[in-house]
């Protein structure tokens, strides 16, 4: 077996429990929010050192709970301040198992084809269908 030098496994196929998957998430939106590539994030670090201030924290917790559908402490990532450490503690506090299950049946229903039919008059589209509304 073959062992990445990554903890980012991002849509990866192996990945299978609650944990992973909240650490796979944390790992793409903090590298999204600071401007970071996902592979230099370990999921060991602290997230000072990778320059989550107290706003950023903040304002990722809030995605946190918007994805997971769950409240949880502003505090989470001072308290729990690595990518593992804060996915434990949501595991071992949160019923994760059914927050993940229906975060991944929303996203395999948004993947569904958009109905053709929808799509009739996409040459009058522009700037919000303005133009096809005349």
């Amino acid at each position: 077996m073959q062992v990445q030098s990554s903890s980012y496994k991002l849509d990866d196929q192996a990945t299978t429990t609650p944990v992973e998957i909240v650490q796979n998430w944390l790992i793409k939106q903090l590298a999204e929010q600071l401007n970071l590539d996902p592979d230099k994030i370990k999921t060991t670090e602290p997230f000072t050192r990778y320059g989550l201030d107290s706003i950023d924290a903040v304002t990722l917790v809030g995605d946190l709970e918007d994805w997971l559908d769950l409240d949880l402490p502003d505090t989470l990532f001072w308290d729990h301040p690595t990518v593992e450490k804060s996915a434990q503690y949501l595991s071992e506090n949160y019923d994760l198992a059914d927050a993940v299950s229906n975060v991944e049946s929303e996203e395999s229903e948004s993947a569904q084809p958009v109905n053709q039919t929808q799509d009739n008059n996409s040459e009058k589209k522009g700037w919000g269908n303005l133009f096809g509304r005349f």
